[in-house]
């Protein structure tokens, strides 16, 4: 157990792309990432439980779903790296977007019967109305390693 909590610290340092780390960011970027951060997840469940299609197809669903959702929190996570570093800006936003998948896949390689129990994430996503999504991205991704700290 404490191996595991150790690579995951050591996940964490590496997720945050210096632009995030070095500083807070504003609620409306850590809302932004957690939204992200649940699109990711899922997107490496349908991809990696291939044994259980039903994932691709609530994937597909989630997406066409919440799409303007998950576009907008990719614009505002772009306007952050824009703003933090304007000359690199698409460089480290593809970077953090790699980052966020990279802890999804290890999540999902480290995590017991992943891809059954992330059948009861996806039950309770397509439960959702639209405004609902960013307050369950931020219960479900809680303790996640790539959320930015929130300024106070």
């Amino acid at each position: 157990m404490k191996l595991r909590l150790a690579a995951l610290i050591l996940v964490g340092a590496m997720v945050l792309t210096p632009a995030m780390a070095a500083e807070c960011v504003g609620p409306e970027v850590v809302k932004a990432t957690q939204v992200r951060q649940l699109q990711t997840q899922l997107m490496v469940a349908a991809l990696k439980c291939s044994h259980m299609p039903e994932h691709a197809a609530s994937y597909n669903s989630f997406v066409r779903t919440f799409g303007s959702q998950i576009a907008d929190s990719a614009r505002v996570i772009m306007g952050h790296f824009k703003q933090a570093n304007p000359k690199d800006s698409q460089r480290s936003f593809d970077r953090f977007i790699t980052q966020l998948a990279n802890d999804a896949s290890t999540h999902s390689i480290n995590a017991t019967d992943f891809c059954e129990n992330i059948g009861q994430t996806f039950n309770s996503v397509m439960g959702l109305r639209g405004p609902e999504l960013a307050s369950f991205a931020a219960t479900t991704i809680n303790g996640h390693t790539a959320v930015p700290s929130r300024c106070n």
